[in-house]
C-alpha cells in the first residue's frame, strides 16, 4: 500500500501555508510542518506553555491552531489555542521591523481547562472549532476603525476577528485582533473597537477569520459517573461559557472531528456523522460511507484526526490502518503502519443504499378509470439517514407475466428529495381495459 504523510503522531491539520500539513510532536516539543509525503519542511518550538500529554487532536481556524490534551493524573482535559509567531526581542517586539522576521515559534495564547468534578468526568478524543473565513472588500490604512468585508454572515457584535496577514507593502505578514462593535449588514461595513485604529495597513482580499465556539465530544454525561453515554458541549469563544449541551450515544466514542462550512463532522466507529448548525433541531444528517473495518469486517479501524474539506468534497482521515478490497476476488486486505500514521481521503457524498416506493391508495379491481395514485419514493443512505436534494426518476413498465397493455404516466416524471429524503409524483393509469400488472420504479438520475 503506498504511503503518504507517514508521520509519528496521531494528530494533524492544515495550516496557514496551502499545500502543507502540520502536526504536534511531543518528542520534539514542537509543531512540525510537512509536505503530503511526510517530508519535514520546518519545526516551530513550543513557547509559553508545555505539553501535559500526547496531543489528541490538532485544528487550525484560519489564524490559530488548537490542541486537545489529557491532564495528568486523570484530572481532566485542556484545550489550548496557539499562534505561529516570530522570535521576540527583549522589548517584546518583533526582532525586526520590515520585513517581518520569519515565523519561528509555536506560542501559547489561551486555553479552556476542564477539571473533573463531582457532576462530570471528562474523557475525549475529539473536538472542533466553529470558525469562519472572510476577506476585506477594499483597502484600509493603518488607523482605520471601520472596514468592509466581502461577507458578514455569522459575524456578530462582540466577536473578535483576526485580520491578516497583510499583503500591503511595508506590512507584509503582520496581522491583528479586532473587536467588533457594530455591523452594517447592507453595506458590510464593520466598526471595530481599537483606540488608535488598525495597527497595520491592508489591501483588498486580505483574509479575515473569526471563531464563534468550541465543540467538545465527551464520552460521559453530566451524571458524575463514567456512564459511556456521550455528550457534546459547546463553549462560546472567547468568553468560554457553556452555551449548549446535548447527550446521546451518537456522541459517545467520537475519535476525530472537524468543522467546515456550517457543519460539524465526527467519526464514531465506522461512521462519519454530520450536524449542520443551521438546523435548529441539531438533528444528525447523513454523511458518507466510511471504509473503517478490517478484513474480518468486524474490527473497527480508528481515525485519530480528521480534516473536513468541503470545497474539495472530501474528508482526510488520519489512521494507522487501511483496508483495501481486491475487486476481482472480493478479498479485503488490511495494511498496518504502526507506529506511523497515514491519511485516507474519503469523498463527502452520501451513498444511496435504498429507495422505497409507497402509495396512498389501496388498489381494488376494477380500478376507476379517472382515478390517480400518489406515489412516494423515500431515499436512504448507508446509515439509514434520509438523502436530501437527490434527483429521482419514476418509470412504469409491464411486468413480464402481465397481459398486453399500456403503462400509465407520471406527473412529474422526475423530482428532488426533500429534507426527509422523500419525493412524490402522481401516477395516472392508461385506458387499458384488461387487468394488467405494472412495475413502478424510482431510480437516481
Amino acid at each position: 500500500m503506498p504511503l503518504n504523510i507517514n508521520i509519528p503522531a496521531s494528530n494533524f491539520s492544515l495550516g496557514p501555508d496551502s499545500g502543507f500539513f502540520y502536526f504536534v510532536s511531543n518528542d520534539l516539543n514542537a509543531l512540525v510542518k510537512v509536505e503530503a509525503d511526510g517530508t519535514v519542511i520546518q519545526t516551530f518550538p513550543i513557547r509559553r506553555s508545555r505539553l501535559r500529554s500526547t496531543v489528541t487532536e490538532l485544528h487550525f481556524d484560519g489564524s490559530h491552531f488548537w490542541t486537545l490534551e489529557d491532564l495528568p493524573s486523570d484530572l481532566g482535559l485542556v484545550l489550548k489555542r496557539w499562534r505561529l509567531t516570530p522570535e521576540q526581542n527583549a522589548q517584546g517586539l518583533p526582532a525586526g521591523v520590515f520585513p517581518v522576521p520569519a515565523v519561528t515559534d509555536f506560542t501559547w495564547q489561551d486555553e479552556i481547562t476542564l477539571i473533573n468534578a463531582p457532576n462530570i468526568t471528562y474523557s475525549s478524543k475529539a473536538f472542533c472549532i466553529e470558525h469562519y473565513h472572510r476577506a476585506l472588500d477594499s483597502s484600509f490604512a493603518q488607523g482605520s476603525t471601520v472596514i468592509q468585508l466581502n461577507d458578514v454572515d455569522n459575524l456578530s457584535p462582540g466577536d473578535t476577528m483576526f485580520i491578516g496577514p497583510s499583503t500591503a507593502a511595508g506590512f507584509v505578514g503582520f496581522g491583528e485582533d479586532a473587536f467588533v462593535i457594530d455591523i452594517n449588514r447592507t453595506t458590510k461595513f464593520v466598526t471595530i473597537s481599537k483606540a488608535a485604529g488598525l495597527d497595520n495597513t491592508y489591501i483588498s482580499t486580505d483574509p479575515v477569520s473569526f471563531t464563534k465556539a468550541v465543540f467538545l465530544f465527551n464520552d460521559h454525561t453530566f451524571s458524575g459517573l463514567e456512564d459511556r453515554r456521550g455528550t457534546i458541549i459547546k463553549y462560546a469563544w472567547p468568553d468560554k461559557n457553556v452555551i449548549l449541551t446535548g447527550g446521546g450515544m451518537r456522541y459517545f466514542n467520537a475519535t476525530a472531528a472537524d468543522f467546515d462550512g456550517s457543519s460539524l463532522f465526527w467519526v464514531r466507529a465506522d461512521q462519519i456523522l454530520e450536524v449542520n448548525l443551521a438546523n435548529n433541531t441539531f438533528d444528525v444528517t447523513s454523511s458518507n460511507e466510511s471504509n473503517l473495518r478490517e478484513g474480518d469486517l468486524t474490527t473497527i479501524i480508528e481515525v485519530s484526526d480528521m480534516i473536513s474539506d468541503l470545497a474539495n468534497n472530501q474528508h482526510i482521515k488520519l489512521q494507522q490502518k487501511e483496508s483495501v478490497e481486491d475487486i476481482p476476488t472480493g478479498n479485503i486486505s488490511t495494511f498496518d503502519w504502526d507506529p506511523l500514521f497515514n491519511f485516507q481521503v474519503q469523498p463527502t457524498s452520501p451513498v444511496i443504499n435504498s429507495i422505497n416506493t409507497s402509495t396512498d391508495t389501496r388498489l381494488v379491481v376494477p380500478f376507476p378509470s379517472a382515478a390517480t395514485i400518489l406515489i412516494a419514493a423515500e431515499v436512504r443512505d448507508q446509515f439509514n439517514f434520509p438523502v436530501f436534494n437527490e434527483t429521482i426518476q419514476f418509470s412504469a413498465a409491464l411486468n413480464a407475466v402481465s397481459d398486453a397493455g399500456t403503462p400509465g404516466t407520471f406527473n412529474p416524471s422526475t423530482g428532488v428529495t426533500n429534507s426527509s429524503g422523500i419525493v412524490s409524483t402522481v401516477y395516472t393509469p392508461s385506458a387499458t381495459l384488461e387487468a394488467i400488472i405494472i412495475d413502478i420504479t424510482a431510480k437516481v438520475v
